[in-house]
């Protein structure tokens, strides 16, 4: 599996608050990707993403599935990763108990381990997991926000919500309780045949929706560009739409191809 991440500062923001990390883990069997928008003044919501994503992969790939019965590799796997993310939310909110100037400060995570042509996946926030194909984009997260609340119970509308003044309100982040409620997603990849695993920051997201994202990740790429390079420009060209759409937040997309 070939992936590649990026990110970028956005246009009004002076501190890039988010992180990433997209690597192969387990002996090389799996590919672990991952995304943290952090929040929290001065640069507490930069240490609290970086410190998510350290803590967090070094517990995954601390821990190789050595299971083989498809029931047990998903328990394992679904209770490695709600582990290494409640490892990373005591490990924020214990630095700001103990540091004034990081009190209040958190992080959305948004991650993946494929394996054995399936997906494992977490979401605490609002950053999101797509997987992209030719004929549909599927959202596999649910945002965990105010506007989310208020869409699911029936007091805005999916039109309403993209100019919703509390959109970055969240409801869950790692970081801001002793205690982590963790959505947990799995499913095989073969049903999608191909396309794009893409988790991205929620300033990607906002700017960007499906039809615009079909368009970017299957435009025609030049037959001399390898598959990494490919890659690389595609993540680049859906920052760039962010930008060129306002840049408003710190822009953060990590792709895979399958």
């Amino acid at each position: 599996m070939k992936f590649c991440g990026k990110t970028d500062v956005g246009m009004h923001r002076q501190v890039n608050q988010d992180s990433y990390r997209a690597l192969r883990v387990w002996n090389d069997e799996a590919t672990l990707l991952v995304v943290c928008d952090g929040m929290g003044g001065h640069k507490a919501g930069e240490i609290a993403s970086s410190t998510a994503v350290d803590i967090f992969c070094e517990k995954i790939a601390s821990s190789p599935c050595e299971e083989t019965e498809p029931d047990k590799i998903l328990e394992f796997i679904r209770y490695t990763l709600v582990c290494a993310a409640s490892e990373a939310n005591a490990a924020i909110f214990h630095l700001a108990d103990e540091n004034d100037e990081y009190q209040g400060m958190g992080t959305t995570m948004v991650a993946a381990i494929i394996y054995k042509d399936y997906f494992y996946a977490i979401n605490i926030g609002d950053s999101r997991f797509y997987i992209v194909t030719k004929e549909e984009t599927t959202l596999v997260t649910k945002d965990h926000s105010f506007v989310q609340y208020l869409i699911d119970n029936g007091k805005l509308s999916e039109e309403e919500a993209k100019d919703c003044p509390r959109k970055n309100v969240i409801t869950r982040a790692v970081g801001i309780s002793d205690k982590l409620d963790v959505d947990f997603f799995s499913a095989p990849l073969a049903p999608w045949e191909s396309g794009y695993l893409v988790l991205c920051s929620d300033g990607l997201s906002n700017y960007l929706d499906q039809k615009a994202m079909e368009e970017i990740l299957f435009a025609p790429s030049h037959w001399f560009v390898s598959q990494e390079e490919d890659l690389a420009r595609k993540a680049d060209a859906l920052i760039a739409f962010a930008n060129d759409k306002g840049g408003s937040d710190n822009i953060t997309a990590v792709l895979a191809r399958f």
